[in-house]
């Protein structure tokens, strides 16, 4: 029956693979299922948020439908939310799967609001943006995995954004059948090939001469019939040989030839054992030798060495019954006694019996191969495991522990961090285009060029540069540098933003801080303080992407000292050496050098008396807390040289200073006002001493007091 069943399940199986095929192919419809977007009304914005994306159901990628041209934009989703604001919008949601028979779609909600807005493009808010034209296939792909990414779609900021979005969805039923038939078609094909298997194995051992369980086997039937013959008769052992010869010829051919057919010729495996015994020592009860019908185990090797064991062992046992006749080479078995200690039998049992075993224990392995290869490749079981993916308790408790864990973690480093509002790519942008902006005008010695990338204090530095420049050629901007060195971005969501960037010019010799800051979301950011760092001092290294960067307010204490505060001190303490403020500021070469000029001055004027005051100007000033718990301080001061000649003296004045006050020489006050501006590092712990990191001044005005 075995046979049979395997032609079945090889007809069966061949049967389900083919429908399978064909329903996968030339059966399978031509329409791949969708979901799109409903009809809203038009607005100047569109979104598309992460909820559309499902990376498990593979649905990564959707088509946009649109004539003309349109600008994408990809951005997190907050600050999509913020440059959006007001203004109409639609908003795209996740697929929702139709009830019933109807079909699924895409959740889309209008807004109202306001129906023109600026035109976002290159706003510094997107990651990244792509302008294009007609139909898009879109995969999605986000940056990181910092916070939640959403798309905006705009043309002009006043035309309507393309809306139409279509998405493909998973394979439906009539997919899904045709991949389990071929499945099971495939397991079906492996019955009947394990099925064929046992047929074979079955007819072979049908083949094959059965042990006497009565008797010590070493041949197989015609060893009973010799047997028989001799204790029939009552003879010598001569007579019981020739017996066995007459009488069991026939049989012994036949099992033989049968043997030859499926084994092949095979030689005798005792050929020096002796053929006869004394039959009056003992009782002859024999059975006639023949050859091992083990096919799947035939080792001529193997074979010559039981041979030789076994030769050894009869010779052995003859010698001790007082000798016998050699083997007639063409004889088909020998007599054995049955005696206490029947080695060589009892060795061809032991074999016979391993290779029964080993026999059935391959078969059981095969069988429980199959099953658990069919069980592992059921669809049945893989839908149940889609459906129920916690069969295992053991693995529950690990995915739930590794879930726990991830989430704990998680928290912790974004209680802490957070992460930075610009990438590394969206800051280079920055730095990069405010670098050409301010070489623009640099280069034309125009302040209105330098809008809208420059504001505040670098701003009027900057015109006051090319004013003076005006009057002294020597007078010249320093280039704004783009090699990013380091960088202080802060993480929180609200505006205005603010980053200190750490920048370093080809030509430069020393590196400078820069301080950009966004006022709002739909304006860029701009550089609002530039100065060149003291040499010998350091600033943290922290990447641009790097989270806990936070503004804080400037006059709260969120260090060893609050922002204004220090920078109030350190100014008057450049004035004054001997300022108790000083035993808590670093020493460097800037305030050396400066300390030291106006001492010399003060000296060296007889007839003049000096002095200094830096009032510090409030607005403007920033702070920011880094990881490490210290703060960036930034401010401007209005450092004022006062020159008070003596009765009769006069004061002497050149450059740009002389073309301000509009005289060489006079023997009145004068006031030299320089816009200073000044960057701090402020440290967290006590014990610890405040860096000045940069400062810049450059000559404002000059009053005569009359």
């Amino acid at each position: 029956m075995r046979l049979p069943a395997s032609i079945i399940a090889f007809i069966l199986g061949l049967l389900m693979a083919g429908i399978g095929v064909g329903l996968l192919t030339v059966w399978a419809s031509d329409e791949v299922p969708t979901a799109q977007t409903e009809e809203v009304e038009d607005a100047p914005l569109t979104v598309i948020s992460e909820d559309l994306i499902d990376p498990q159901a593979e649905r990564d990628e959707f088509t946009i439908s649109a004539e003309g041209e349109y600008t994408i934009a990809l951005a997190r989703t907050q600050d999509i939310e913020a440059w959006v604001g007001d203004a109409a919008h639609v908003t795209i949601g996740a697929v929702q799967e139709g009830e019933d028979d109807a079909p699924s779609t895409i959740e889309t909600q209008f807004t109202e609001g306001e129906t023109t807005v600026p035109d976002p493009s290159g706003s510094d808010l997107w990651a990244a943006s792509e302008t294009t034209e007609g139909d898009l296939r879109y995969r999605w792909s986000a940056p990181d995995d910092s916070g939640e990414w959403s798309l905006l779609i705009f043309r002009d900021g006043e035309e309507p954004a393309p809306s139409a979005v279509t998405v493909e969805l998973p394979e439906e039923e009539e997919s899904l059948l045709g991949t389990v038939l071929i499945v099971l078609g495939a397991l079906v094909i492996l019955v009947g090939i394990f099925l064929l298997y046992r047929a074979l194995a079955t007819r072979r051992r049908d083949r094959s001469p059965e042990t006497d369980p009565g008797t010590t086997r070493v041949g197989g039937p015609a060893a009973g019939a010799a047997t028989g013959a001799t204790a029939a008769t009552g003879a010598t052992a001569a007579t019981g040989a020739a017996a066995a010869t007459g009488a069991g010829a026939t049989d012994t051919t036949t099992v033989e030839d049968e043997m030859n057919q499926t084994e092949g010729p095979h030689e005798s495996p005792h050929p020096e054992a002796p053929q006869h015994v004394d039959p009056s020592e003992e009782e002859l009860t024999g059975v006639l030798g023949s050859v091992s019908t083990t096919e799947s185990t035939y080792d001529p090797e193997a074979l010559k060495d039981e041979d030789s064991a076994a030769a050894g062992t009869e010779t052995a046992r003859t010698d001790s019954a007082g000798g016998a006749d050699p083997v007639d080479p063409d004889a088909t078995g020998i007599i054995d006694p049955v005696g206490p200690e029947p080695t060589a039998p009892e060795a061809t049992e032991d074999d016979t019996e391993d290779d029964t075993e080993e026999g059935r224990t391959w078969r059981s392995r095969s069988v429980a191969t199959a099953a658990a290869f069919a069980l592992a490749l059921s669809p049945a079981a893989l839908m149940a495991d889609a459906e129920n993916p916690a069969q295992d308790p053991a693995e529950d408790e690990s995915a739930q522990t590794e879930e726990v864990e991830a989430e704990e973690v998680e928290a912790e480093d974004g209680e802490g961090a957070g992460y930075s509002v610009l990438l590394q790519s969206q800051l280079q942008g920055i730095v990069d285009d405010i670098a050409e902006q301010t070489a623009a005008a640099d280069a034309e010695f125009d302040a209105e060029m330098l809008s809208p990338r420059v504001s505040g204090n670098a701003a009027q530095v900057r015109e006051l540069t090319y004013r003076n420049h005006e009057m002294d050629e020597d007078v010249t901007a320093d280039a704004i540098g783009t090699e990013i060195l380091s960088a202080a971005v802060t993480s929180g969501t609200d505006f205005p933003r603010q980053a200190v960037v750490i920048t370093q010019d080809a030509e430069a010799e020393i590196p400078q801080v820069l301080v950009i800051e966004q006022a709002s979301p739909r304006e860029n950011y701009e550089l609002i303080q530039a100065v060149l760092m003291v040499p010998g001092t350091e600033f943290p290294a922290i990447a641009a992407e790097d989270g806990g960067v936070e503004p804080v307010d400037p006059d709260a204490e969120e260090a060893r000292f609050a922002a204004n505060h220090a920078m109030e001190r350190v100014a008057v303490f450049l004035n004054n050496s001997e300022y108790y403020f000083g035993m808590s500021v670093e020493e460097n070469a800037y305030i050396e050098d400066l300390q030291a000029y106006q001492e010399e001055l003060s000296e060296s004027a007889e007839d003049l008396s000096i002095s200094y005051t830096r009032p510090f100007i409030g607005e403007g000033s920033t702070a920011m807390r880094l990881p490490d718990g210290s703060v960036i301080a930034v401010g401007s001061f209005d450092s004022t040289t006062q020159l008070r000649p003596e009765d009769g003296a006069s004061i002497n004045l050149t450059g740009v200073t002389a073309d301000l006050a509009g005289t060489d020489s006079t023997t009145d006050d004068v006031d030299i006002v320089n816009r200073e501006s000044m960057i701090l590092h402020i440290p967290a712990e006590d014990g610890e001493r405040v860096v000045v990191l940069g400062v810049h001044d450059i000559v404002n005005e000059v009053n005569v007091l009359d």
